[in-house]
């Protein structure tokens, strides 16, 4: 077989019978063999994607020094995602997190079905229908918040829910979230700590997860008195408002010097709309974003971000599932993991 690696152009040529050791997984993805060793293990200090590719060869390959499960499932899970996220500038997100659910699952002895859907779409009806065509033990939602009705559905009755990517603020449902707070109190903290006292903050969609980040940048400005901050948003991809900021600050009308934005997209384009107005980063305007996206490494300059790891929170994902299967009763759990600071090179000590 062959396996070609799209980012390095280089080949790995095997006989269907034999089995790669890791030094020519190395050579296929262009990385160490530590990396290789690292990323097959789980280890920490690889990113998502990197170590998606590298699982991907590995398998392709058949590699088999990492077993896995090769009985029958014996429990099937289905995972809704957001359609109105996961199809913009948050794709990749959540592909990351699919990908880490689907891995899990499959190393979990678990099947697992994946559907994005529109939100306005789901209710108890949907659900019914989609348990008696493909019953679940477990349903999974990433990047939903649950209404009224659909928390009902399954408060009311056997089969359980799971949110990734969110919160449930009346403590029903398991849960798993990046730590949304303290990952933007760093974030400010960054700014701040660089100097930085007339900040702007930016936004789009309002959801419990953007919210968290909300309220923990502005923590972070608690502990600077004399700090002061302006937010604007931007929901829907539509960018009047921070063009119009923009042209503000090109034109001395605002004095922000750094800004925080609530996800990397929303980064992209304020850096878009200061290089059209003349503004440079880091020199005049520091900029953070959130979530270390794939693109934030091919933005110039290299953009500080705050890094998910979305491979750890899905693979909490299944745990959380395999002990509602395993204890249907049991308390709820709300995890949180933690969010690390990706150094780029936008961020500029205030003078």
């Amino acid at each position: 077989m062959i396996i070609g690696d799209k980012l390095k152009g280089r080949h790995l040529t095997r006989s269907p019978k034999s089995n790669a050791n890791q030094l020519e997984i190395a050579k296929a993805a262009g990385v160490s063999v530590s990396t290789v060793s690292r990323a097959l293990s789980d280890a920490r200090g690889i990113s998502d994607e990197r170590r998606m590719q590298i699982r991907k060869i590995a398998e392709d390959a058949g590699y088999l020094g990492r077993p896995r499960i090769a009985a029958q499932p014996t429990s099937h899970l289905r995972a809704y995602v957001t359609g109105s996220l996961a199809t913009g500038g948050l794709a990749p997100f959540y592909e990351a997190v699919i990908a880490g659910l689907r891995d899990k699952a499959h190393d979990g002895g678990y099947s697992l079905s994946i559907r994005m859907v529109d939100e306005t779409s789901l209710g108890p009806e949907r659900m019914q229908r989609d348990q008696e065509k493909e019953e679940a033990n477990v349903t999974i939602f990433v990047g939903i918040d649950l209404t009224d009705e659909l928390a009902g559905y399954f408060l009311n009755g056997s089969h359980r829910a799971i949110l990734v990517n969110g919160y449930d603020p009346e403590m029903r449902f398991d849960c798993v979230a990046p730590n949304n707070f303290y990952g933007a109190r760093m974030a400010g903290r960054a700014l701040l700590q660089a100097g930085h006292r007339k900040l702007l903050y930016i936004h789009d969609h309002t959801r419990w997860t953007t919210t968290q980040r909300r309220r923990g940048f502005y923590a972070a400005l608690e502990d600077f008195p004399d700090a002061s901050c302006t937010a604007i948003g931007v929901a829907n991809g539509v960018d009047t408002a921070l063009l119009a900021e923009v042209e503000r600050r090109a034109k001395g009308e605002a004095d922000w010097t750094s800004v925080f934005c609530a996800n990397d997209m929303g980064a992209f384009r304020l850096m878009s709309a200061l290089e059209a107005a003349g503004l440079s980063v880091p020199g005049e305007i520091s900029v953070i974003g959130f979530d270390d996206l794939p693109y934030a490494a091919m933005m110039h300059p290299r953009l500080t971000t705050m890094r998910v790891n979305c491979f750890e929170m899905a693979h909490q994902a299944i745990l959380l599932a395999q002990r509602r299967i395993a204890e249907p009763d049991v308390m709820p759990v709300q995890l949180e993991c933690a969010v690390t600071l990706q150094p780029g090179a936008t961020i500029a000590q205030f003078a």
